[in-house]
């Protein structure tokens, strides 16, 4: 089986995940984010959670191709609802909207504590969600502006 691949956008946030981090992907879809991360010794084990079943059924249907169905925990629901403000250190939030993402941040009192890595992807608002994050402690340590097929704003 061939390594899984990943789009320009979401190798950017595979580089900045620390090795051995506790990770998690909110809105996983199929898992390539934290299969990439297994596959290269990055990381032990993942989380993947998604708001609905069909996300992450093609989630553990891409971990089961890939042989690692044991190393990730797959969960449905809501943003960071399904996950303990204990179980991550490294977040990604990427692929939505910058109101999305500050919706599922605002809704865990305990993601503004400053003891976990966000990796934050937005796909719109993005100016929107930095005044978010700005007003509700977080601060943006990093950013970098990668180029894929289309163009989000």
């Amino acid at each position: 089986m061939r390594p899984v691949e990943l789009s320009p956008r979401l190798l950017a946030i595979a580089h900045q995940v620390p090795l051995g981090a506790r990770f998690a992907d909110i809105g996983t879809d199929h898992a390539r984010l934290p299969v990439w991360l297994l596959e290269h010794g990055r990381i032990p084990s993942a989380i993947a959670v998604d708001l609905k079943e069909g996300p992450l059924s093609r989630a553990r249907q891409t971990a089961a191709r890939h042989d690692l169905t044991e190393r990730i925990s797959f969960r449905l629901g809501d943003g960071l609802t399904p996950l303990g403000p204990e179980e991550a250190d490294a977040i990604a939030i990427a692929g939505m909207g910058g109101e999305t993402i500050a919706s599922i941040l605002g809704n865990a009192p305990w993601a503004s504590g400053g003891t976990c890595l966000f990796y934050l992807q937005p796909m719109t608002s993005v100016p929107d969600l930095r005044r978010w994050l700005w007003r509700n402690g977080f601060v943006i340590e990093r950013e970098e502006l990668v180029r894929e097929d289309k163009l989000y704003v």
